[in-house]
Order: structure tokens, then C-alpha cells, then sequence
């Protein structure tokens, strides 16, 4: 007896139209990870350096592959 398995699920793959730049809002608070809001949705987001609190402003700072830097915006 075989079992057949179908994996459909995606490792957090950045919308292509996001760029180093585009400022979103915390949702969640950055503890270095977590959710920012962008006008593309939703995306898992990391702070550069500090803890993030929620609803603050955030800047893209860069995207390394599947990873999306942030900082506060200041």
C-alpha cells in the first residue's frame, strides 16, 4: 500500500512588485519577525536591528530572496 502525497504549499515568496523602499505598517510586533502590511498585502517581514511594535511605519530596506528587511521609519 502506497500513499500519494502532493505537496501545494509555498515557502514565503515576496510579490515581485515589492521593492527596497515601499513603506507598509507593522501589524504584528517585529521580534525581529513578523507581519507588515504593504499596498500588495500581506507580507512576513524581518526588522533590520530593533524590535518593531505594531502599527508603526515601516520601511523596505531590502529583499534577499525569500526575506524582506525592514526598519522603522522614522
Amino acid at each position: 500500500m502506497m500513499l500519494e502525497t502532493e505537496i501545494d504549499s509555498k515557502m514565503n515568496v515576496p510579490d515581485k512588485s515589492l521593492a527596497a523602499g515601499m513603506v507598509g505598517k507593522s501589524i504584528s510586533r517585529l521580534a525581529p519577525s513578523g507581519k507588515a502590511i504593504f499596498e500588495t498585502g500581506i507580507e512576513e517581514v524581518f526588522s533590520q536591528q530593533e524590535f518593531i511594535d505594531e502599527n508603526q511605519e515601516v520601511i523596505i530596506t531590502k529583499i534577499e530572496r525569500s526575506k524582506i528587511i525592514v526598519k522603522l521609519k522614522k
